[in-house]
């Protein structure tokens, strides 16, 4: 007994140093021979969202920490890393793609607070144009050829509308986070997803907001921005949309590329609406999405997102016109009270098309509408 009880002690030392977590300066290291990777936040997997990028400096993933903590697991095809995460703390290690390339990987813990903006002023400080559907000849062809009609027919209200809507356009192809088209317009991003190509969450933004224009929803694209868009490198923004339902009066958010409306009391929420809900009322929130969209991935993953938000003084539909400006500048960005204003994007890119603003009333004025300089496409 005694000799098989050594024996097993000697195994165990030896093989100690085979299973040990390999390092690479310092770091834990784990292996992958395919750049797409999944991850588990508590319970909750999430399937092919992340790519392992070694061509990124530090390539970072915030994660939710509804209480003190949550257990985190990061998945390639032949490896895994647990760990617990904290609000407001960071936990690194590198994925080895193919034995060859080093992804130096943080994984960063956030907690949930509800931004405050200024909701003291009732009188908007600027004037957003936007897309009268009659006669824009655009537009016109862009629900003939799509027969948007058809999409929409028998629809309760115009929350039924929208979801439809953006739930059309979100099955028209898979989201590419690399490709751009050739033209920034609905027809064209259309005509070329017949072609076989894929495009990103701007051309989801863009065709979602032309074709509730066409239907007579004024709809705008907003640019969402993390609090540190400066210094992140990469995925520091993203683009969904905005809808103004009539018979509600009020804005109301849609995303094309997860295909979601927010929902808080069965009063659909605008966009920091939204950002407040989660941080106030998570458990009442509801996303509703008629492809099955799951509340806890997309809330986690869109949070951080929620920061900054930015729109267009002129959002008439069609190509080849001027569009107007305020002293040079085609967007208003809303901005947390007491942030930074920022002046760059993803450390390189100045951002030099902004106007800003605290006041919550300048961004959700009911619409302006205001026909096109010109409703031919050219």
């Amino acid at each position: 007994m005694k000799k098989s009880l050594s024996f097993l002690l000697v195994m165990l030392v030896l093989v100690a140093p085979a299973i040990a977590q390999k390092t690479y300066k310092g770091l834990p290291v784990i292996e992958a021979t395919s750049k797409v990777a999944d991850y588990k936040v508590g319970t909750e997997l999430v399937k092919g969202n992340w790519s392992v990028s070694p061509q990124i400096a530090i390539d970072v993933l915030k994660v939710p920490v509804h209480n003190n903590k949550v257990k985190f697991t990061f998945y390639t095809d032949s490896d895994s890393i647990s760990f617990n995460v904290k609000p407001g703390k960071s936990n690194r290690f590198y994925v080895l793609l193919n034995n060859k390339d080093y992804a130096l990987t943080e994984i960063k813990g956030f907690g949930f607070e509800a931004l405050e903006f200024n909701e003291t002023n009732k009188i908007p400080a600027y004037t957003m144009l936007y897309e009268q559907n009659d006669g824009n000849m655009y537009l016109n062809e862009l629900r003939a050829k799509y027969n948007l009609d058809a999409i929409v027919a028998g629809a309760a209200n115009d929350t039924e509308k929208a979801l439809r809507m953006v739930n059309w356009v979100h099955k028209q192809w898979e989201h590419n986070g690399m490709n751009q088209p050739s033209n920034p317009d609905a027809l064209t991003i259309l005509s070329e997803v017949k072609e076989g190509k894929q495009f990103r969450c701007v051309e989801y933004g863009i065709v979602t907001t032309a074709c509730l224009n066409a239907i007579g929803l004024p709809a705008r694209t907003m640019g969402l921005k993390m609090k540190e868009v400066e210094t992140t490198e990469f995925g520091a923004g993203h683009v969904l949309l905005e809808v103004y339902l009539p018979d509600l009066k009020k804005w109301v958010m849609l995303d094309g590329q997860f295909d979601v409306m927010p929902v808080l009391n069965n009063v659909p929420l605008n966009a920091v609406e939204f950002q407040q809900a989660i941080a106030n009322n998570y458990k009442k929130l509801e996303i509703r999405s008629l492809s099955g969209a799951d509340k806890a991935q997309y809330v986690n993953w869109v949070y951080p997102y929620l920061y900054y938000f930015d729109v267009k003084f002129d959002n008439r539909e069609g190509v080849g016109f001027p569009r107007e400006t305020v002293d040079s500048k085609k967007s208003l960005m809303l901005v947390p009270v007491g942030a930074k204003q920022p002046k760059v994007f993803q450390i390189h890119n100045p951002i030099e098309y902004c106007k800003y603003t605290n006041s919550i009333v300048d961004l959700y004025q009911a619409p302006v509408i205001k026909a096109s300089a010109t409703t031919a496409k050219k």
